[in-house]
């Protein structure tokens, strides 16, 4: 099975597609978009992403970055995507929750202390030189782990549910283990 793309907010990710059209998927987070990526990853999307690509007539091999960007609207969160090629953007809101909008955004690599995060800012650097960015990455991480636990688990009948402090303990684990 190919690696899966996972989009993280505010970290756009460069891609390429390596057909023009993806498949029509349902998934955990309702309907969803497949693309096969050219680095052979696959990702998932809101449709609402395959129509900036079509308005933006991305074509296949193209390069273009994909960010979301979370957005406060009173106490509900949703997550704004941002497509990109040439020069040319399409900005829509995709109107799931930033719980349900994780798909939508990348893992980015291990960046090294205090450099920039993709998002014009530089991350704070802490004493021992692991930048905030990392505890960023390894919250991401556990959350993706636990919901993809809680799915394994259904599958074999099993009923199973994280609890928050459960993935703070995961992240702050997956945190220790990177600042060695």
């Amino acid at each position: 099975m190919p690696d899966k793309l996972v989009f993280q907010t505010n970290i756009p990710v460069e891609v390429a597609l390596k057909y023009g059209d993806g498949k029509d998927v349902t998934g955990q987070y309702g309907d969803q978009v497949l693309y096969t990526l050219t680095d052979g990853r696959v990702t998932y999307v809101p449709p609402i992403v395959r129509k900036q690509i079509e308005d933006l007539e991305i074509g296949r091999g193209e390069l273009f970055t994909i960010k979301g960007r979370e957005e406060e609207n009173g106490t509900r969160r949703t997550i704004e995507c941002q497509v990109a090629a040439n020069g040319r953007t399409s900005r829509q809101r995709n109107g799931e929750s930033a719980e349900k909008g994780r798909q939508v955004g990348a893992r980015p690599e291990k960046q090294p202390s205090g450099q920039a995060s993709g998002n014009g800012t530089v991350g704070r650097v802490a004493s021992n030189g692991v930048s905030a960015q990392s505890l960023k990455q390894a919250l991401a991480l556990a959350v993706d782990a636990v919901a993809e636990g809680e799915r394994y688990a259904g599958t074999h009948g099993i009923s199973l549910q994280f609890t928050s402090e459960d993935v703070g303990e995961i992240a702050l684990r997956i945190y220790a283990n990177a600042s060695r």
